[in-house]
């Protein structure tokens, strides 16, 4: 791709926080999809991350009542969650997943009368470095008692949260992720009511809240590092592949039909990328 070509589709691009995050996964992965435009392919956490999502959209706008939520999700299981999950030796995925997902609707704990909502999946557009950024905020809300303005999250990753509250160590760098994208929400939120309050992630899949107080030096270091990324993104000259097992044949959107550098099973190095990426372990990064 001449430099001509690459900064004009550079200049001209739509982005988002996860089209800038998604380039440390594997630059060339980034490239084959956002430059040559290969279709991504889905894959079972995505899929099921999804239709979660969707069933707490059709809630939160009223669509399904409590009652409903449970049925809805048994009914469109199978056909909004096609894809397998990956193998794993200890325990079914797919069949935990889906229990998980039982438990959470049986018991959800949403609870939204305290809430004016500003937005559902309330598209939001804004401008870093001069490039067009858009993004969805899956609920926005104004509490009716203190006024505060607060962005929620809902999530199926999982965090290992400590006694004290605290987020793991080894969680660190994933939550720092979740922190930046709502960060990067909150620009046109505060352009819109002034200013937020709290930023909120419902963790569904294990039924656990995290919530921490809208702070200026966080939300400085987002518009940072997305300027720091556009302008590696920028530069980027070689889309060096990044190949790990489990990420390349599990998780990776060009991994049946564009990418040739998915490696083949090695036995022990298998087993740790297994760890790594295997978001049913200890050590899933």
């Amino acid at each position: 791709m001449m430099d001509e070509e690459l900064d004009f589709l550079l200049g001209t691009m739509q982005w988002s926080f996860s089209r800038l995050n998604s380039y440390y996964n594997c630059p060339y992965e980034w490239k084959l999809h956002y430059l040559e435009c290969n279709k991504s392919e889905n894959g079972f956490f995505g899929e099921y991350g999804s239709l979660v999502h969707k069933i707490l959209e059709k809630y939160e706008k009223g669509e399904l009542s409590l009652f409903e939520l449970n049925e809805y999700y048994e009914e469109h299981f199978n056909q909004d969650v096609p894809h397998n999950a990956p193998p794993n030796k200890f325990v079914d995925i797919r069949q935990s997943y889906y229990d998980k997902g039982i438990d959470y609707f049986d018991n959800i704990d949403l609870d939204l009368k305290n809430y004016e909502i500003l937005g559902v999946e309330e598209k939001v557009e804004f401008t870093i470095n001069r490039k067009d950024f858009i993004g969805y905020i899956d609920l926005l809300v104004k509490d009716k008692k203190t006024n505060e303005i607060i962005i929620i999250d809902h999530k199926s990753a999982s965090l290992k949260i400590l006694k004290n509250g605290k987020i793991s160590k080894s969680d660190q760098q994933h939550f720092l992720e979740f922190k930046r994208q709502l960060y990067l929400y909150s620009i046109p939120v505060i352009k819109k009511y002034g200013s937020v309050s709290k930023l909120k992630w419902n963790m569904f899949k294990d039924q656990k809240w995290i919530e921490i107080p809208w702070s200026k030096e966080e939300y400085n270091e987002a518009i940072q590092w997305a300027k720091d990324t556009l302008s590696l993104i920028e530069k980027e000259n070689e889309w060096n592949p990044n190949p790990d097992y489990y990420y390349c044949h599990y998780l990776c959107g060009q991994r049946n039909h564009a990418c040739e550098y998915k490696p083949k099973p090695t036995g022990k190095k298998q087993q740790e990328d297994n760890r790594q990426y295997n978001p049913e372990t200890d050590t899933y990064e």
